[in-house]
This record gives structure tokens, sequence and C-alpha cells, in this order.
């Protein structure tokens, strides 16, 4: 279409030029003769085209799937510490004094004795650490589904000649 008005515009500035018109109004007119000429031209072909052509088309079509991927919740864990209390018993050696007396012929004496009484305290000591993470593992899961596709059958009846694009006879 551009062609056409171009030409058709060049055409009418020489005439308006040629006739003693403004070249601008020539120009003008020149270019809307030409897209009038594209569009009466072009429709003359598409009549053409139409009444000579008997090509015929059907679109065959077929279904294709769409994979996608959703992140779902499938579980969830949970650590925690817990208290395990268990009864232990250990030895542990201890002095004690003891008084010994022999006869004799002294007054009364007082000697104090002594004991090691076992006294004990608690505080935490690390055993061990626990570490926890998480890890992605790809695997391949194999997915089927069945689709439909279409496909040109030929019926022919009666004594019709019908010939595929490489020139052989179809039945």
């Amino acid at each position: 279409m551009g062609k056409f008005i171009f030409i058709g515009a060049i055409i009418g500035s020489i005439l308006g030029w040629l006739m003693d018109f403004s070249i601008l109004a020539g120009l003008v007119l020149g270019a809307i003769a030409g897209g009038v000429s594209y569009a009466l031209f072009s429709r003359r072909n598409i009549e053409k085209s139409t009444d000579e052509s008997e090509v015929q088309s059907l679109q065959l079509k077929e279904e294709q799937l769409d994979i996608k991927k959703e992140r779902i919740q499938t579980g969830e864990v949970k650590v925690h510490r817990e208290v395990v209390e268990e009864e232990k018993t250990f030895k542990v050696p201890i002095r004690r004094e003891e008084m010994v007396i022999e006869a004799g012929d002294e007054e009364e004496i007082r000697i104090p004795l002594k004991e090691e009484e076992i006294k004990f305290s608690k505080h935490p000591v690390k055993l061990n650490e626990v570490s926890i993470s998480k890890r992605e593992i790809e695997e391949v899961e194999q997915v089927r589904a069945s689709v439909k596709k279409e496909t040109a059958h030929v019926e022919v009846e009666g004594d019709a000649d019908v010939v595929k694009e490489d020139d052989e006879k179809l039945q």
C-alpha cells in the first residue's frame, strides 16, 4: 500500500507543477489517488485468487501437556530437648576418726572426733551437639497422561481418484 501512495504522490506533485496547481495540493491528491487505486487493485486480486483456486484446508490439532510443579507441605519435624532422670550410685571413700581408750589412771579427757561428710552439687556439662539442617534431593518421576491428536482420514466414495502430494494413489 505504501508504494501505491508514494507513486501517487509523486505523479500528483508532477501534474500539479505542470498544470500550475500547488505542488502540495498535487502531492495530497496523488497520495489519495494512490490509496484508492491500491484498494481497487487488491480487491480485484483477491476475487481472482478465490475464484481460480479450489484448494481447501483442514486444520489438524493435537493436545499438549503443560507440566507445572507446586511445592506442598508433606510433613513437619519437631526437634526438642527432653530431660531424662536416672539414679546414679557412686562409691566415695570417706575418713573418720575413732577414739581408742586404753585403761589408765587419768581422769576424764575429752577429745573431739571428726569425720568426712559427703556433699554434692550439680552443674551441666556439654554431652554432645545435634546438628539440624535440610537438604534437597532431586528425583525423576514419570508422569503418564493421554493426549488427543487429530489425523486426516480420507473416505472415498465411488470411483474418485485421490492423489497425495507425493503422487501416490490413495483409496
